[in-house]
Parts: structure tokens; C-alpha cells; sequence
């Protein structure tokens, strides 16, 4: 993966910001892509060649602002059972990410105690947390939903798999999961300076990747392959939705092959 042309691709975003910045005091990035695609890998090499380049830059994932386990219990008896499984829109801390984003646009020094999420225990941790130090020139937000726009309602009531049609018979989980779709782009997404998508193949590719993911956390605490195909179900739909409508959504896109190299399309 980490090739000669993945290091060209990352000088070609890394410019790209850069030639921006130059007319901002500060640039909103976003970062998109399935579970699995090298979303944080990408990152890390971006904000190596910015940081060289003098620029202070801040990544976040939309993962680092998911609900507490208990506030999504809370949401699933007031909305849904299907909330209680974190990752569509509507499971994140949205006040939380308007705060971070208000931060970082207002240039100001700020000292910031940022919650920690574990994956690994689905919740947060009350012992850890991240500390920014605003401001920064460069604010990274990646994540596999980044980007999405609400889809019109008679797109929701086909069901894309199992899951949707035997716990989702109503149609509420989907609707309002679309209605936050369409909140979160007009309070953040819409804002970016810049967007970024990394194209997988197909939706086939997220169960293998992801489960190379899931290898990486301590083995009392990993999902087996039952458990991971029920939990990318509750991802599949923006996910597809995002791989159909990715030209219209995004200024810049990367396809990720097979392999898991990249090559630049857009």
C-alpha cells in the first residue's frame, strides 16, 4: 500500500491544501470512505507532509465523537432499538463537533479536554482524554459517513439487507437516520474548504477489510465474523449510497484497489 504512488497522492492532496490555505486562515477538510478504505493511515501521512510544511494541523475522526454507551440506550427506547449500535448518523455527539469546528474557526487559543472513545469497549472512557491546543491551520475530519447528504424518502423503503427488513419493518430507524444525514451536512459537512473520498471497489471489500481492523483489538474484546456481518449491516446503505453518488459529493477522489494501492481519479 505504502508505494511510491501513495506518497505522490499524498504530495498531490498535501498541495492542493496548501494552495487553499492560501486564502484562509484556517482550512476544513473532509475525509471520507468506508470502513476499511485507509482513511487513518492517509491521514497520518497528510498531516506528516502539512506538519513539514510548518502547518499545524488537528485529525479527528467522526468516530472520536460517538454517543456514550448509555446515551445510545437512551436513544434507542425513545427512538429505536437499532440505535443502541453505534456508527450512522444520529449516534454521534453532533454539539460536541459543532463545538470543535466553532473552535477551530474562531482562530483563538483554546485549551480543549476532548473525551476519549474506545471501540473496543463502545463507550467512553472517563479515565482517558485528548487534549487540543487551538488554533490550528489545517482541521482533518474523516470518517466513513463524512460527506453524506439525506437521499429521498422513497429510497428508504426498499430494504438494502436483512437487517433493515426484519428490525426496521416501520421505517423509523432509516428516517431518521436520513433526517440526520441532511442536519449533519448543513451544520458541518457543508462547511468543508475541502472534501476528500477514497473510493473502495464495491461494499464486498468493507467485511474482509474491516475484520482486518477488528484483529488489531484485544481478542476478549473482538467481534466474530457472525457479529461483524450484523454490524457493517447497520453501515451498508450510506455506504452504497456514498460509492453510487461520490462524483457529486466530492472535489477530490482516490480509488482504492483491490491491492489497497492508490490511484488518484479526481
Amino acid at each position: 500500500m505504502i508505494n511510491k504512488n501513495y506518497h505522490d497522492i499524498v504530495n498531490l492532496i498535501s498541495e492542493k491544501i496548501i494552495h487553499l490555505k492560501k486564502n484562509k486562515k484556517n482550512l476544513f477538510c473532509l475525509l471520507s470512505g468506508s470502513q476499511g478504505s485507509g482513511k487513518t493511515t492517509f491521514s497520518f501521512f497528510l498531516k506528516k507532509k502539512l506538519t513539514q510544511k510548518k502547518l499545524k494541523v488537528l485529525v479527528l475522526s467522526i468516530d472520536n465523537f460517538y454517543l456514550s454507551k448509555q446515551k445510545r440506550l437512551q436513544l434507542s427506547k425513545k427512538i429505536s432499538p437499532l440505535f443502541k449500535t453505534r456508527g450512522v448518523p444520529g449516534t454521534h455527539d453532533l454539539k460536541l463537533l459543532i463545538k470543535i469546528l466553532k473552535y477551530f474557526k474562531s482562530n483563538k487559543k483554546i485549551t480543549y479536554r476532548f473525551p476519549y472513545f474506545s471501540k473496543s469497549h463502545d463507550d467512553i472512557l472517563k479515565s482517558k482524554y485528548m487534549k487540543l491546543l487551538f488554533p490550528y491551520d489545517v482541521f482533518i475530519l474523516e470518517g466513513w459517513c463524512v460527506g453524506i447528504k439525506d437521499v429521498s424518502p422513497k429510497y428508504l423503503l426498499k430494504p438494502v439487507n436483512s437487517m433493515e427488513a426484519k428490525l426496521d419493518k416501520d421505517l423509523i430507524w432509516r428516517k431518521y437516520v436520513n433526517q440526520k444525514c441532511k442536519e449533519y451536512y448543513k451544520k458541518i459537512f457543508s462547511k468543508a474548504d475541502h472534501s476528500l473520498f477514497l473510493k473502495i471497489p464495491n461494499f464486498h471489500h468493507v467485511f474482509r477489510w474491516r475484520k482486518q481492523q477488528e484483529q488489531q483489538i484485544p481478542k476478549s474484546l473482538r467481534m466474530n465474523d457472525k457479529q461483524l456481518k450484523t454490524f457493517i449491516s447497520f453501515y451498508e446503505r450510506i455506504t452504497k449510497n456514498l460509492l453510487k453518488k461520490y462524483k457529486s459529493y466530492f472535489q477530490s477522489v482516490i480509488q482504492v484497489l483491490p491491492n489497497h494501492n492508490f490511484k488518484l481519479i479526481k
